[in-house]
């Protein structure tokens, strides 16, 4: 005789997972977050099962709750569990045309990063037209207060999790134009948020500049970075602006293909 069907969802179901999920989905496109009555009504749950679930998830640190607007969003652990499911191929994928564009337009090196807990990683790199360039294996860690990408990444991200991050990091000097104090680096994270771009004025290699911007999720999250790289000669300082839009512009690019609608 064969055993009736078994209804796997009524038999597996759990439902305070299946609210977590739901609340989880909902902020994913909620970028200013809601409050715990629109989640409530939203959703159409019970205030008892909303309260608990987000609770939970705030505990867990999924969610964070701004206690001055009530809002509650996804926490960066959250959002760094996003970018893990974005594999760093498809980043890549959706970056490598705009990358060697950038290298035909400027003729420099062009690197693609992205930050993984209190460091960042090279994804990628197209090498320069020029005979002299500099050669960086995929995979290769760089500090995120000395370097383009750290500072095009740290400056974009939500105050507190740039403030968690910065919690965790020592500003080592590597060379006499390391910037050393956190009062400095806030400073400077400001001006490359205003301007759009960051530069590195041979703060991580003595003598090699760097010019690079944020790249954004459909969210508006900074998931990555571009930037070009050169001899000091080469990218003297009166390019740092004009080059400094142009790689912003690429970078957009880069956002637009992962998503993300420049406001």
């Amino acid at each position: 005789m064969n055993k009736p069907k078994t209804d796997l969802k009524s038999e597996y179901n759990v439902p305070n997972l299946e609210r977590g999920l739901l609340v989880i989905e909902l902020l994913a496109t909620k970028k200013n977050g809601l409050t715990l009555a629109e989640i409530t009504e939203t959703l159409a749950l019970t205030k008892t099962s909303a309260f608990r679930v987000v609770s939970t998830l705030i505990f867990k640190n999924y969610l964070q709750k701004n206690e001055t607007t009530k809002k509650i969003t996804l926490s960066r652990k959250m959002l760094t569990l996003g970018i893990s499911a974005m594999t760093e191929q498809s980043i890549v994928e959706m970056s490598i045309d705009v990358m060697r564009a950038l290298r035909d337009e400027l003729k420099e090196s062009v690197m693609l990063g992205i930050l993984l807990g209190d460091k960042g990683t090279i994804l990628e790199q197209v090498s320069s037209s020029y005979p002299v360039k500099l050669f960086v294996e995929q995979g290769t860690q760089f500090s995120l207060h000395s370097s383009v990408g750290g500072k095009s990444i740290l400056a974009n991200m939500p105050q507190e999790d740039c403030d968690d991050i910065l919690k965790k990091i020592t500003l080592t000097k590597f060379t006499k134009n390391t910037i050393t104090s956190k009062k400095e680096f806030k400073k400077t994270l400001l001006d490359v948020k205003q301007k759009g771009y960051a530069i590195d004025n041979g703060e991580d290699i003595q003598g090699i500049h760097c010019i690079g911007a944020p790249i954004y999720n459909e969210s508006g999250y900074p998931v990555a970075a571009l930037w070009i790289t050169a001899p000091h000669g080469r990218l003297p300082h009166e390019e740092f602006d004009s080059k400094g839009k142009i790689i912003a512009q690429y970078a957009l690019d880069i956002s637009t293909k992962l998503g993300y609608i420049s406001q």
